[in-house]
């Protein structure tokens, strides 16, 4: 999963599209959306939200054009860095206009708020210095250790009924589906 932290990083940074073909690194395989999240993901689930991040970044899925890999990879990585950016808005407002919050689900959403702006430094580091070289080894383990230290937080009750909990839960299986992205069609 460090190869899909890096990949986040770096996409916050570099506008992405799908035609620039500068955005490949050599090597990787070319092929179209529908065949990159069939090759990836060996779930209904997990095909399913390949196909609508392919969709929500203007990919042609019918098959009639193909892109190099590390585009797919790197739009994954950009939907996934929109979910936790709306993941730590949504902890923001929930913290200014929830009164009724308990002192441990206070705590917990500060601590994911943490967790989180730990996980965004990271990918900002990515995209400027790693990204650009196409050097994917190390990548920015603080994004995955972020989300996961997040819902380990939320995993207490009466925190785990909060709407945060199932925020945090979706960036979990957006991570996911980089690492299977990367891994599949990158071969890191």
């Amino acid at each position: 999963m460090t190869t899909v932290k890096i990949i986040l990083l770096l996409v916050v940074l570099a506008p992405f599209c799908m035609a620039a073909a500068s955005t490949d690194c050599r090597g990787v395989p070319a092929l179209d959306g529908s065949s990159a999240c069939g090759e990836s993901c060996s779930t209904k689930l997990l095909q399913d939200l390949c196909i609508d991040v392919m969709i929500w970044g203007g990919v042609e899925i019918s098959g009639s054009r193909k892109e190099g890999a590390t585009g797919y990879v790197i739009l994954a990585a950009r939907f996934a860095v929109e979910s936790l950016d709306a993941t730590q808005l949504a902890a923001r407002n929930q913290l200014s206009q929830n009164t009724s919050f308990s002192g441990q689900e206070r705590n917990a959403y500060e601590g994911c708020l943490n967790d989180y702006a730990t996980a965004r430094s990271s990918i900002n580091r990515f995209a400027n210095e790693m990204l650009p070289k196409c050097q994917f080894a190390g990548v920015a383990d603080e994004f995955a250790r972020g989300v996961k230290s997040c819902w380990i937080r939320l995993m207490r009750p009466p925190v785990k009924s909060t709407p945060l909990y199932n925020l945090v839960w979706a960036d979990w299986y957006k991570l996911l589906l980089i690492h299977l992205l990367d891994g599949k069609l990158l071969g890191i």
